[in-house]
């Protein structure tokens, strides 16, 4: 139940951000920078996947 609602916040928080940047005319900026932040969390997931499942092992 939190989980949800925590995750629909972040939803309508990044919604009204993009609508921001939509008016502004800077969407595909606020795109880039997006997935930028994408890519680093799943890098930082996935290093600490590797992690667990490495350890996990031994």
């Amino acid at each position: 139940m939190l989980l949800k609602a925590v995750l629909g916040t972040i939803a309508l928080y990044l919604a009204l951000l993009a609508r921001s940047a939509w008016k502004q005319g800077e969407l595909a900026q606020f795109l880039r920078a997006l997935g930028i932040v994408v890519l680093l969390l799943g890098g930082i997931a996935l290093v600490s996947w590797t992690w667990i499942w490495l350890d996990g092992r031994g």
